[in-house]
């Protein structure tokens, strides 16, 4: 038997390239501490936080509308305290009593389904939203900033909480004493700074020596963003 006219020789198969798709959107980082001369203009957090919404609303993930509405409303949803009651039967007759009650089981049983499935959906949603944020919706400055605080590991895992401090930390940077009031804070935070309870050694001893980094170089906040921690 012949070659196949492919080339390729019998048993072997060519791969295929693969095509890169270069109109692929490249979402850009938004939640910034202040102004970091990149020429672009700086978003406000509300105007960021809408992008992070979009992005979830776009993503395709299961369940995505729980998400949203904890953003806007900057708590996570309690699906223990919205979980189903099975409701007692109405009727007083004896057989119209045992059937109203049959069917507020199947009731019952669905809506408990529905929200243990969106329950389940949340956590994972949570894992993957935090993770988003912190790839691709903060600068650099902001990400250090952010892995800087004690609780980044444990309170900071919620991607609720996270915006939360986002939010802090771009409001606080608006105010017109902020490089004095941020070198205080700086000092205050490095001597007071001390391990947390849930916190690993590792992350407490980079956490440390990235506050005595800054606190060594008073003009680390006029440097380049990428290495600014506490602005």
């Amino acid at each position: 038997m012949g070659r196949s006219s492919s080339g390729g020789g019998r048993g072997r198969v060519t791969p295929q390239k693969v095509k890169s798709n270069s109109s692929s959107t490249v979402v850009k980082h938004l939640f910034s501490t202040k102004d970091e001369n990149d020429g672009k203009a700086r978003s406000s957090y509300e105007d960021a936080e809408e992008r992070v919404i979009d992005y979830i609303q776009a993503s395709g993930m299961k369940c995505s509308k729980d998400m949203v509405k904890s953003i806007r409303d900057g708590k996570s949803i309690d699906f223990n305290a919205i979980a189903p009651r099975l409701n007692a039967p109405t009727q007083t007759e004896a057989v119209a009593r045992e059937t109203e009650m049959a069917q507020n089981k199947i009731l019952y049983s669905a809506k408990l389904d529905e929200n243990m499935r969106r329950s389940a959906y949340f956590k994972t949603n949570k894992r993957t939203v935090k993770s988003s944020i912190m790839l691709k919706f903060v600068t650099k400055a902001m990400d250090i900033k952010l892995r800087g605080e004690a609780d980044f590991t444990t309170t900071l895992e919620d991607p609720i909480e996270l915006l939360k401090r986002i939010k802090q930390f771009m409001k606080k940077s608006a105010d017109a004493e902020y490089d004095f009031l941020h070198f205080w804070e700086a000092n205050q935070k490095f001597f007071a700074m001390k391990q947390g309870t849930t916190e690993n050694l590792m992350h407490f001893k980079e956490r440390f020596l990235r506050q005595a980094e800054v606190l060594q170089d008073p003009t680390f906040c006029s440097q380049d963003e990428s290495v600014c921690c506490y602005c």
